[in-house]
């Protein structure tokens, strides 16, 4: 998962090394009970308990396999290579942990929706909804939903949404390196979003209206194997945390050449809302 650089050396680490974001406590979405603290010097870290509230691990026969998002109390955001095929009696949600194996709650599905259209050999509509079975206590504190991004068409039609540089998170339980397994703690890094045209990411993509690319420069953070269903996100100018990717895939973890690859929710507004059915959904507030 995400990669960490092994010191060497001791240094004292200076408040201006580290990124500290306090949400809107009023927000309906996207607002964790703490502050999120993120160290800007390293290249992956493990994440406060209660940090990303919103972000669940999926299970088949206690096995993990793929992380997800809290949408509502009833349905949770993933990717579609993570549930072709899944039957839900297989699969058990943990809602309410950092620890991947545990939660204060636990949710087997009703049903799985897989994107119509997804693509397993393009990974392109690599996006699945998961409705639980028993809603999620939402009075719990330990548990929140994630900001859904609301983003008009001529947008995503004219430009890039979020715009190339922009700071984003990803969090997951995948590999720490590339031939490690899976991590028991949720990881968190600090990536920034790639323009299609840059090589590492257009070496990569395979449709840029769908997908986007996130990274860093030198290629030294990254997410891996294991992370995949888990979020992508930025911090609003509303001081609300929003769903920007789902973790996809990539070409080996951390290689300087390629970008990671992340399906672009804002592109499935409209899915989204119909396979909930509902025309209300969390967007970060006016």
């Amino acid at each position: 998962m995400i990669l960490f650089c092994m010191l060497i050396f001791l240094c004292i680490v200076q408040s201006s090394a580290q990124a500290v974001y306090t949400c809107n406590s009023n927000a309906s979405c996207g607002c964790s009970t703490n502050s999120t603290t993120v160290n800007r010097i390293i290249n992956g870290e493990t994440a406060e308990a209660t940090a990303w509230s919103w972000t669940v691990s999926l299970l088949i026969e206690f096995s993990y396999f793929c992380g997800g998002s809290i949408l509502s109390d009833s349905w949770i955001i993933t990717a579609a290579h993570c549930m072709e095929k899944v039957k839900p009696s297989d699969v058990i949600v943990y809602a309410g942990s950092n620890i991947r194996f545990t939660g204060s709650q636990s949710r087997k599905p009703s049903r799985i929706v897989v994107h119509p259209n997804y693509d397993s050999s393009a990974y392109t509509n690599d996006i699945a909804l998961i409705e639980l079975s028993f809603p999620l206590n939402m009075m719990d504190s330990s548990i929140h939903t994630l900001c859904l991004p609301s983003v008009h068409s001529s947008i995503l039609a004219n430009g890039e949404w979020p715009v190339p540089n922009t700071t984003v998170i990803a969090v997951g339980w995948g590999r720490m390196a590339g031939n490690d397994s899976s991590s028991m703690t949720l990881q968190q890094v600090t990536l920034q979003i790639i323009a299609y045209q840059v090589f590492t990411c257009s070496s990569v993509i395979n449709d840029r209206r769908l997908q986007l690319c996130a990274g860093v420069s030198d290629g030294s953070k990254d997410t891996c194997q294991g992370d995949s269903g888990g979020p992508l996100m930025m911090f609003s100018s509303k001081n609300q945390w929003i769903l920007v990717g789902l973790t996809s895939y990539g070409y080996g973890c951390a290689e300087p050449e390629f970008s990671g690859v992340y399906t672009r929710v804002a592109a499935y507004q409209d899915w989204i809302y119909s396979t909930m059915n509902t025309s209300y959904i969390q967007t970060p507030s006016a």
